[in-house]
């Protein structure tokens, strides 16, 4: 038995919604992997600011969003059923991140800020 028949008969007692929206996701999904890629560097540039401690929350919150961000991305291209609910928690966090890095005036967190607006805007599209 091959690999292609064997999921045949593992799966077949279950059925699995069929989903192709990865054109409808692409762009989100593109700005999530993007998001993710600028969160943890400006987590990794606030640790290196003189005060640190001023940064802890904008650290924390660039942890929570490219985690997020990058789940939601695997969901949308897996055509999961949970990539909408995904989509409005990711946006959601992006947003949180976009306020407190907007609120620091370094180059990175700068960046950051913008690139988080763009990600939340593209995940409540999705989520909507």
């Amino acid at each position: 038995m091959g690999w292609c028949d064997f999921c045949k008969v593992i799966f077949k007692p279950y059925k699995m919604k069929q989903t192709n929206n990865y054109p409808l996701y692409e762009s989100c999904i593109k700005a999530c992997l993007r998001c993710a890629e600028i969160c943890n560097h400006c987590a990794s540039s606030c640790t290196q600011e003189k005060e640190i401690q001023m940064m802890a929350r904008c650290i924390q919150l660039d942890m929570e969003c490219a985690a997020i961000c990058y789940a939601s991305a695997q969901l949308m291209s897996l055509g999961s059923e949970m990539a909408k609910a995904a989509c409005q928690i990711c946006a959601d966090i992006c947003w949180q991140c976009n306020e407190e890095c907007s609120k620091h005036q370094t180059d990175h967190c700068q960046e950051c800020a913008r690139v988080c607006k763009l990600c939340a805007e593209e995940c409540q599209k999705i989520a909507a």
